[in-house]
């Protein structure tokens, strides 16, 4: 590692930040989880910012200067540099790939899909769990896209500017059935009741010109494996947005294996 190499990472989850440190992403994920009993110890995701992105609302250029390897060599881990409006301040184009870190300090990098041709089953309700800096739970028919410029539109009420989300697996069909053969079924979302989520499902399917339906005003990020998640994670600005794909289970098994262990361990 260069002892000049500098890196600003704009951290999602648990907490949001933007921070500066000497580390490359593999060793900051690894420290920000494990290295210090002052951070957190769980699933962390963050994207590396371009180290050139410069913006009035950051002192990033002053910050920048006085991160210096410490007297032993060692590089300066973490300097933060703001914990507040974050994303809402940080273009889209100078986020660069995005990492998920396990609980045991493995990193996992996605890579931004240069063109979003997907194409989206008409009247399917997903499930979108908003990460950054929203952190509700929402059922909606619209797709990724949609729903990331519905909620950053200027006259949005439950929105924000800037908003980093994802979709969570849940087949409705299969969770309608199962409860009604099991009226004690426990809720595929966690801290949601589950016959509170079958009769939210309901009302939308009754409704399906309504645009979102809240499930929880809390995060289930943290308390669902990772591998629930579906399709990728999507940072939105209007009609701006990037898209992350996830990798399928077998790619992540063959190619991460480690990574993919770890999720287990």
């Amino acid at each position: 590692m260069s002892e000049n190499q500098k890196y600003l990472y704009c951290i999602l989850h648990p907490n949001y930040a933007l921070v500066a440190s000497m580390l490359p992403p593999e060793e900051f994920g690894r420290h920000y989880n494990l290295g210090s009993s002052r951070f957190f110890h769980g699933q962390v995701v963050f994207a590396e910012v371009d180290s050139s992105y410069r913006h009035e609302y950051f002192n990033i250029e002053e910050i920048l200067k006085g991160l210096k390897a410490k007297a032993d060599g060692r590089p300066k881990r973490t300097k933060f540099i703001k914990t507040y409006r974050v994303l809402e301040h940080i273009e889209l184009s100078a986020i660069k790939n995005l990492y998920i870190t396990s609980v045991l300090g493995k990193v996992l990098e996605l890579k931004p899909e240069s063109q979003y041709d997907i194409s989206h089953e008409k009247g399917f309700l997903r499930t979108y769990q908003e990460i950054c800096p929203l952190r509700s739970v929402v059922l909606s028919f619209m797709d990724p896209p949609e729903f990331g410029k519905f909620i950053t539109a200027e006259n949005a009420t439950k929105g924000a500017p800037k908003v980093f989300f994802t979709q969570i697996d849940l087949n409705i069909d299969n969770f309608l059935t199962q409860i009604e053969e099991d009226p004690f079924l426990v809720s595929p979302i966690p801290n949601v009741h589950a016959h509170k989520l079958k009769s939210q499902i309901l009302e939308m399917r009754a409704r399906p010109e309504k645009r979102v339906k809240g499930i929880s005003l809390d995060s289930a990020f943290s308390q669902i494996s990772f591998l629930r998640l579906r399709t990728g994670f999507w940072f939105a600005h209007r009609d701006e947005f990037i898209y992350y794909p996830i990798p399928d289970h077998a790619t992540l098994e063959n190619d991460h294996y480690d990574w993919f262990r770890s999720l287990s361990s």
